[in-house]
């Protein structure tokens, strides 16, 4: 049986990582490039979009832990 204040952290947790992926994907957004964009420019939005996809997973693998967060997908 899980503690509540467990429930209470990851909803804490989960609210963090919701908000940096909404970050993440208005910044990439926000580049608009196209695939000719500068070499700099591409590598940036690489980067951001890696982070993009590890701020997901954790928020999946949290949502996979705790079912009583829900499942709307980010």
């Amino acid at each position: 049986m899980r503690d509540r204040s467990d429930a209470e952290q990851a909803r804490v947790f989960h609210d963090l990582l919701v908000a940096e992926a909404e970050t993440l994907a208005a910044a990439i957004a926000a580049m608009g490039l196209t695939s000719r964009g500068t070499p700099r420019a591409n590598t940036e939005s690489q980067l951001l979009q890696r982070e993009l996809r590890e701020v997901r997973r954790c928020l999946d693998n949290l949502r996979d832990s705790f079912p009583e967060l829900g499942n709307d997908r980010q």
